[in-house]
């Protein structure tokens, strides 16, 4: 009896031996190993047995190479650009999906552990996550735009003795750049041809648009005979610099932004100016006279004058109320194009006087303009005495010259079929008094 419980027990802890030594070495050599388990692919390669340093540099062989070999063509008409995904910075993460394939069969207990283990031997794949960099997508595509960018040109109008010539205008190119950043997203697996989106760029100015001008809708001229050369080169440069501006719908028109400052590099000349109602030789003496006269031309065409200052004293080329100052900077003469359709400003010197015309569509603005101004106060200059010691006794010395000052309304009539349909004040003007100053000697 002694002897058969000996024999059991002997038996029993040689089956618990047996039993401990397979755990140990299950453990060992199955679950306490730092490879990854049979059966484990990546993107379909096989990385089984291998740690995840060795997994990495292998698998990181494999795709390299396949990555060098892969683009997709970007297409505009005959234009084909290879946009190769090395260019793209294109790569995958790699680390993610080892860390992944190094999970598979350690995670739960003893006995979950070998289960799956077991399954996976018939096989898991874990997919790549692919990755590329934007900001290099991005200067690709905008170095394709620049490529095949065109700007659009508008189409032109010039005068020629009289008429008025037209130029078509060009489309321009432009690529969809943010589409086509999307289209290359889409297509980053795919790698089939992609046509490379393109919108027309339609031109502000067509010849269209341009054809609506068919004639004068309003014109004046001055004269500048009697002035000095220097004075007449003024007006002659300031007309040129308004001449040929095309005004569209909507547009506004700055006479001091389109003439520009009056300098001697710009070719402006010294000659008279009204500065403080006194004559001034100054740089640009002279450009009054042709900012007068456009603005003349502005109210006849029925244009909107929303900026205009008159001088401090009446100017003898205009009747009074008529006249438009300008200096840079600080006075300017602007209007805005209200009209429907587009206007061409043109200006010339011929003789001794200075022309501007307005053309527009004369058959949208079928009526005629009259501008009037009406004095509705003269105010005579007073006179002051000054008595002076040094001057000899009964002797009287002008020192200050008067001047008549006025209060002018302006009015703008709208005349059609010979009748006045509309009338109303448009400015209202003081040009200041100057009183006389005597220096009178001793009685």
């Amino acid at each position: 009896m002694k002897k058969n419980v000996i024999v059991s027990l002997a038996m029993a802890i040689a089956i618990l031996a047996i039993i401990l030594g397979g755990g140990y070495y299950i453990y060992k050599n199955i679950l306490n190993i730092d490879i990854i388990y049979k059966g484990v692919t990546i993107d379909e390669i096989d990385v089984s047995g291998k740690t995840m340093e060795q997994a990495l540099e292998y698998i990181k062989k494999v795709k390299t190479a396949e990555i060098k070999g892969k683009s997709m063509n970007l297409i505009y008409g005959e234009k084909i650009y290879k946009l190769a995904l090395v260019d793209l910075g294109f790569s995958y993460d790699y680390h993610k999906a080892l860390k992944n394939a190094l999970q598979l069969g350690r995670e739960g207990n003893f006995l979950k552990r070998l289960r799956t283990i077991a399954k996976l031997k018939k096989g898991a794949n874990i997919p790549l996550e692919s990755f590329y960099s934007s900001e290099k997508a991005e200067n690709i595509v905008n170095v394709i735009a620049k490529e095949i960018n065109t700007d659009p040109e508008d189409a032109t109008i010039t005068i020629d003795k009289g008429k008025l010539l037209l130029t078509d205008e060009e489309m321009g190119k432009r690529v969809l750049m943010e589409d086509l950043l999307t289209l290359i997203d889409d297509n980053i697996n795919k790698l089939e041809d992609i046509i490379i989106p393109v919108e027309d760029v339609k031109p502000l100015v067509t010849k269209n648009l341009l054809s609506r001008i068919n004639g004068i809708i309003g014109e004046f001229s001055t004269s500048f005979k009697g002035s000095s050369k220097n004075r007449i080169e003024n007006i002659r440069l300031s007309a040129n610099a308004i001449s040929n501006n095309l005004v569209l719908p909507g547009q506004e028109f700055s006479y001091n932004n389109t003439t520009g400052p009056r300098s001697a590099e710009a070719g402006y000349r010294e000659a008279n100016v009204i500065i403080g109602g006194e004559l001034t030789p100054d740089l640009g003496g002279g450009v009054c006279q042709t900012s007068t006269t456009l603005y003349n031309a502005l109210l006849l065409a029925d244009l909107t004058v929303v900026e205009r200052h008159h001088h401090s004293i009446p100017v003898g080329y205009v009747p009074i109320g008529q006249d438009a100052a300008v200096a840079y900077g600080y006075l300017d003469l602007k209007f805005k194009n209200n009209f429907d359709f587009p206007i061409l400003i043109h200006s010339k010197v011929v003789g001794d006087r200075v022309y501007v015309q307005i053309y527009g569509d004369t058959k949208a603005k079928d009526y005629s303009v009259k501008i009037s101004p009406q004095i509705v106060e003269t105010i005579q200059p007073e006179t002051e005495i000054i008595f002076d010691s040094s001057v000899e006794p009964g002797e009287s010395i002008l020192v200050q010259k008067g001047r008549t000052g006025y209060k002018v309304v302006t009015y703008k009539s709208i005349i059609k079929d010979g009748k006045v349909i509309s009338k109303k004040q448009i400015t209202q003007d003081h040009y200041r008094k100057k009183d006389y100053i005597y220096n009178i000697g001793p009685e």
